[in-house]
């Protein structure tokens, strides 16, 4: 079963095909955010180049959050606009579980972590152990690192760090934790389309009206819309 991957939920994405566990192609939406130009342009380039058609494609995989509010809205309107139109199910693959997935070393807890507002982040905790999937054991956080910490130290585990968050934030974390911490490699620490297309098969399909986009906490036009009207009353 051909499945064709999404993922717009950080500043670079990508669009994805994979047949039976394999990779057949994968392609990044360069450049600055502007992933409603670049998607549906994206996804028909690398259909063309494996000479596949729409009907070929058995089911549509898409991040779903957390992340970029925008680029969320734009993959997941996607997925469900071509869903309705094949006549396909889809898959909502949680982004925070996509990063965890992508980390070669399972041994431990397997960290992700995704830039939030206001210096926090959001995250989940992962239970590995070799040649098995990674298994959530919390339920996807927003906190301020200081309760991470926290989290981490009643915990008392090796621990993976993993996601795009690391790209600036990594060099305070070793201050925090324990010398149990380690980091997954740069490589891994943005989600990939490659790997939403291969969790795809993972997960069980739904109907495309009830594919939804995970945010965790209001938008920050919502945020400040909520933090007026508190005023006003």
């Amino acid at each position: 079963m051909i499945i064709l991957g999404i993922e717009t939920s950080t500043r670079i994405g990508s669009v994805a095909l994979a047949d039976k566990g394999e990779i057949l192609v994968e392609a990044d939406l360069s450049g600055v955010m502007n992933h409603s130009e670049k998607l549906l342009p994206a996804i028909e380039k690398i259909m063309a180049a494996r000479k596949i058609g729409f009907a070929e494609i058995g089911r549509i995989a898409v991040s779903t959050g957390p992340g970029s509010f925008t680029g969320l809205r734009i993959g997941l309107t996607v997925a469900r606009t071509l869903a309705q139109m094949l006549r396909k199910k889809v898959v909502g693959i949680p982004t925070l579980d996509c990063l965890a997935a992508m980390v070669p070393t399972r041994e431990g807890l397997i960290c992700p972590l995704i830039s939030a507002i206001q210096g926090q982040v959001y995250y989940a905790l992962y239970q590995c152990s070799a040649g098995q999937r990674p298994k959530k054991i919390t339920d996807y956080r927003l906190a301020p690192i200081k309760e991470l910490e926290q989290d981490l130290k009643n915990r008392r585990q090796k621990v993976i760090f993993t996601g795009e968050a690391l790209f600036s934030i990594q060099a305070s974390l070793p201050q925090s934790f324990n010398d149990k911490t380690s980091f997954a490699a740069p490589e891994v620490w943005r989600p990939t389309a490659a790997w939403i297309s291969l969790l795809g098969s993972w997960y069980k399909p739904q109907l495309w009206v009830s594919l939804v986009p995970y945010y965790i906490r209001p938008s920050e036009a919502e945020w400040q819309w909520q933090l007026n009207r508190r005023d006003w009353l």
